[in-house]
């Protein structure tokens, strides 16, 4: 599987748009793709219909290992199209977890374990360089 992190310091630079064009582009070339959301604001997984503000998993189950991948994976209406939403608990990561070891390489762990179900990950990153944009960057290959 291909991983590639859409990143940028900055808010507003179209993050998210790159990320779901992506998806789609690669999509209609047959690729089984997985969009993973890594911004507290889930713009992301709003445009799949969910809100952040009441996702019963999401990305922010394997920081604190509550939940296996394919619990937190939902499927969209476009088969070997799928995502990882965002919740807004992910603002509180760097706060809960930025200083415990090891966090860092918690979503390259994760997408190991579903590595065999998709051609590439799509990670769309927060605008601020922390413990998930440092995740992002890490899965990348």
């Amino acid at each position: 599987m291909k991983i590639w992190a859409i990143a940028n310091q900055k808010g507003g630079v179209g993050k998210t748009t790159t990320a779901v064009s992506l998806a789609g582009v690669l999509h209609n070339r047959h690729a089984r793709v997985l969009l993973v959301d890594l911004d507290p604001h889930g713009s992301l997984t709003s445009y799949f219909g969910d809100d952040p503000d009441n996702i019963e998993h999401s990305g922010y189950d394997l920081f604190l290992q509550t939940q296996d991948v394919p619990a937190v994976i939902h499927k969209t209406k476009f088969e070997n199209l799928d995502f990882i939403p965002a919740s807004s608990a992910l603002a509180t990561l760097d706060r809960q977890l930025g200083a415990k070891g090891g966090m860092g390489l918690v979503i390259k762990k994760a997408l190991e374990q579903v590595s065999d179900e998709y051609d590439y990950a799509l990670l769309d990153c927060p605008p601020m360089l922390g413990l998930l944009m440092v995740n992002a960057l890490a899965a990348c290959e």
